[in-house]
């Protein structure tokens, strides 16, 4: 009988020193988050260049799109030396066009779509390209949008300060608490790191020479990009 209270003594002894480990450690430690956003300069730009007509005949219709986007390509290519890699077919489509003459539908011709992504690696021209396209007639431009080609700093950047953040709000509850931080137990990446870059905003291309003969420029608004990431952290308290 003595043995066996002995032995139930010792491993009530065991449950509780474990049982006091277990709340030690987890009161030891500190789960927190961290994020940063970093802001950088664009260098490049990319828009869309389309053009659509409705014709008595497919053919007709295929062609006259084909003709305005030759047209805009010839521009980019010869007078502002865009490359033809930086020059991709979005979308091209051929369909009937119908209206609808009591309650009957009715064939009224052929439609025809197309449309190009351009790149361009020099912003500062952006301008005089809207200029010189919305020439052309039945064409639209549209989705211009800036970006920075090489984004390697900026992203290794941001890293670093998500994790600084998070390091910074784990002192904060550890001095709230009376105790001092120890070591980095883990970090995991919650996410890639993400993207902002709002549309250009253009005035309207080209306008015709007002009464005092002025010829109005187009004219765009630049703004900073920026790359944002987020991690999660455990860390020691001592």
């Amino acid at each position: 009988m003595k043995k066996i209270l002995i032995a139930f003594l010792s491993l009530s002894l065991i449950l509780l020193s474990s049982c006091s480990t277990v709340e030690k450690s987890d009161a030891s430690i500190i789960s927190i988050s961290g994020t940063s956003t970093v802001y950088m300069s664009p260098d490049m730009a990319s828009f869309t260049v389309s053009a659509e007509a409705v014709k008595d005949t497919t053919d007709e219709a295929r062609s006259v799109v084909d003709g305005i986007i030759t047209e805009a390509v010839k521009v980019l290519e010869q007078k502002y030396g865009v490359s033809a890699e930086d020059i991709r077919t979005n979308y091209l489509s051929l369909s009937p066009e119908y209206t609808y003459v009591d309650n009957q539908r009715v064939l009224t011709g052929q439609r025809g779509y197309q449309s190009i992504d351009v790149t361009l690696g020099d912003i500062d021209i952006i301008g005089a390209i809207v200029e010189d396209l919305s020439k052309i007639n039945g064409i639209s431009i549209s989705s211009i949008t800036l970006d920075k080609e090489d984004k390697t700093e900026e992203i290794s950047q941001a890293r670093s300060l998500a994790v600084r953040n998070a390091l910074e709000k784990a002192a904060t509850y550890a001095e709230a608490l009376g105790r001092e931080l120890g070591a980095v137990v883990s970090i995991s990446d919650e996410s890639t790191p993400s993207y902002y870059a709002s549309p250009l905003r253009l005035e309207a291309a080209s306008f015709a020479p007002s009464a005092d003969g002025a010829n109005y420029k187009t004219t765009f608004y630049s703004y900073d990009l920026s790359v944002s990431d987020s991690i999660s952290m455990v860390v020691e308290m001592k």
